[in-house]
C-alpha cells in the first residue's frame, strides 16, 4: 500500500508543476501558430486585393490603349501618357507600343506565378512562365529607362522611375541565378522582391489616387506641373515601401514572436485597406471613364 501511494506520488501524471508546465506549453504553441497564421492569412488578402486590381489595370490598358490603336488613333494615347505617341517618330512609337504590351505580359504572368495551386500541380509551367517574366521584366525595365531618355516624364519622376528600373533588373538576375542554384527559399524572397518593384509604377497609380480620394483633391503638390513635396515621396515610396513590408515579411516568419507576428499582420490588413480603397478610387477616377 505505502509502495502504491509513494508511486502515485513520484508519477510526473500527479505533479501539478508538469502539468501547468504542460499547459504552458501547449498554449503558447497554439499562441505560435495562431500568430504564423494571422501573417499568412493577412498577406494572403493583400495579393488577391492587389492582384484583382491589376486585373482590372489590365483591362483598362487593353481597352483604352488597344483600342485606341485598332482605330488608328494612337494620338489619344497621349491624353494619358505624355508624348505616348509622337507622329514620325517610328522607333519610339514601337518601343511605347511594345512597352505597354509587356506591362500587360508581366501583370498577368506574375498573378500566375503566384498561384501556389499552379506552382504545385504545374511545376513546368511554373518554371517556364517564371523565365518569361523574368525576361519580360528585364526588357521592360531597358524600355523604361530608353522611354524616359527619349521622351521624359510629367514632372520630375525621371530619376526614381530609371532607380524603380535597375532594380527590377536587380531582382529578376538574382531571383533567376538563385533558381539556377536551387537555392529555393533565397529564390522566393527574391521573386517576391521583384513582384513588388515591377508593380512600382501600379503602386503610383492607387495610392495617388488613394490621396486625392481622401483628401477630396490635390494635396501636397501642383496638379499643373505634377511635381510637390507628397509626389516626391511617392515616386521612390512606390517601391521602397513594399519593399521595406516584404524585408519585415520575411523576418516575421523566421521564429519572430507572436507580438512581432500580430503587429505585422495588423499593419499589412491596414495597407490592404488602403489598397483597396485606391483600387476603387482609380477605376472609378481614372480607368473606367477612360474606356467608357
Amino acid at each position: 500500500m505505502n509502495t502504491q501511494v509513494l508511486a502515485s506520488q513520484t508519477s510526473p501524471m500527479a505533479d501539478p508543476e508538469g502539468d501547468e508546465a504542460g499547459v504552458a506549453v501547449s498554449k503558447a504553441a497554439k499562441l505560435n501558430k495562431f500568430a504564423a497564421s494571422a501573417v499568412n492569412k493577412s498577406v494572403q488578402t493583400w495579393f488577391a486585393t492587389a492582384i484583382l486590381g491589376q486585373i482590372i489595370f489590365v483591362f483598362y490598358v487593353i481597352a483604352f490603349y488597344g483600342g485606341a490603336g485598332l482605330k488608328g488613333d494612337f494620338e489619344a494615347w497621349n491624353k494619358v501618357l505624355p508624348h505616348g505617341y509622337v507622329p514620325g517618330d517610328t522607333l519610339g512609337n514601337i518601343a511605347v507600343a511594345m512597352h505597354l504590351v509587356l506591362a500587360v505580359t508581366i501583370i498577368l504572368g506574375g498573378a500566375i506565378q503566384f498561384i501556389p495551386w499552379i506552382r504545385k500541380h504545374f511545376p513546368k509551367f511554373h518554371r517556364w512562365n517564371g523565365r518569361i517574366y523574368m525576361v519580360t521584366a528585364f526588357v521592360l525595365s531597358i524600355g523604361g529607362i530608353y522611354m524616359v531618355i527619349a521622351r521624359g516624364t510629367v514632372g520630375d519622376g525621371g530619376v526614381s522611375i530609371s532607380i524603380n528600373a535597375g532594380l527590377i533588373m536587380l531582382c529578376a538576375f538574382m531571383a533567376w541565378r538563385l533558381a539556377i542554384k536551387r537555392d529555393f527559399a533565397r529564390h522566393r524572397e527574391w521573386a517576391i522582391r521583384l513582384f513588388l518593384v515591377v508593380s512600382g509604377v501600379w503602386f503610383f497609380r492607387i495610392y495617388l489616387m488613394f490621396w486625392l480620394m481622401i483628401n477630396q483633391g490635390p494635396v501636397g503638390f501642383d496638379p499643373k506641373t505634377f511635381t510637390g513635396p507628397f509626389l516626391t515621396f511617392l515616386q521612390y515610396g512606390q517601391y521602397i515601401i513594399p519593399l521595406l513590408l516584404a524585408q519585415a515579411y520575411f523576418h516575421v516568419q523566421k521564429n519572430s514572436s507572436p507580438a512581432k507576428q500580430f503587429t505585422f499582420s495588423a499593419s499589412i490588413l491596414v495597407v490592404t485597406l488602403i489598397t483597396g480603397v485606391g483600387i476603387f478610387a482609380a477605376t472609378m477616377g481614372m480607368w473606367l471613364p477612360r474606356v467608357s
